[in-house]
């Protein structure tokens, strides 16, 4: 990455952050996200290297649609890991979706790209900016309200849905009328889910 790119978009506090990640991963050893090798920097440009995904990511594993069960439970398996170490350390990721889980060469699943992690979150804590893929949104993200680190598990949830079934039909577009209660616009994702 370029610095002067970094500094003029004000992210050297989010690079900071995911390198910080990364590195907690790599000393825990977590097998369920993704470590970091080494970081530095030279005189115009900083350097992370992560480990190899050589399995691809999940996204072009879907390419083909509807996962066996037997791989959706897996790879499942792998993601809620992945996500309790985070949550056990106050990181909620806030941008799970297939293309932000890459495959090892054993074929188990890890959490990558943590550029819109925001750490110090405990389970009662709010954040206020929606941020990620907004097919993956919880839906209080939509409603423009605050929300917990239980948005993860509700992208865990459209994931694993998308896996099993093989597509997503939330559309960017679906608009949550206002004053629309929680319970309301969990029927309206329901009915664009056609479930």
């Amino acid at each position: 990455m370029e610095k002067k790119n970094i500094l003029q978009s004000h992210m050297i506090n989010r690079l900071y952050l995911e390198r910080d990640i990364l590195r907690l991963v790599r000393i825990r050893r977590n097998p369920f996200l993704v470590s970091l090798f080494c970081s530095f920097q030279r005189e115009h440009h900083v350097y992370i290297a992560m480990e190899f995904a050589a399995g691809g990511n999940l996204e072009s594993r879907l390419k083909n649609g509807a996962l066996p069960p037997s791989d959706t439970l897996f790879y499942a398996a792998c993601i809620v890991l992945g996500i309790k170490f985070l949550h056990e350390y106050r990181i909620v990721h806030r941008d799970l979706k297939p293309a932000n889980i890459v495959l090892d060469s054993d074929g188990y699943a890890k959490i990558a790209d943590f550029g819109l992690c925001k750490a110090g979150i405990g389970y009662r804590d709010e954040m206020t900016y929606p941020c990620g893929t907004e097919c993956y949104w919880a839906p209080e993200m939509f409603a423009e309200r605050n929300y917990r680190r239980s948005v993860d598990w509700w992208a865990l949830g459209i994931i694993i849905y998308k896996m099993a079934v093989g597509y997503v039909s939330i559309k960017p577009s679906l608009i949550i009328p206002l004053g629309s209660t929680m319970l309301s616009i969990y029927f309206i994702l329901l009915k664009r889910l056609k479930l």
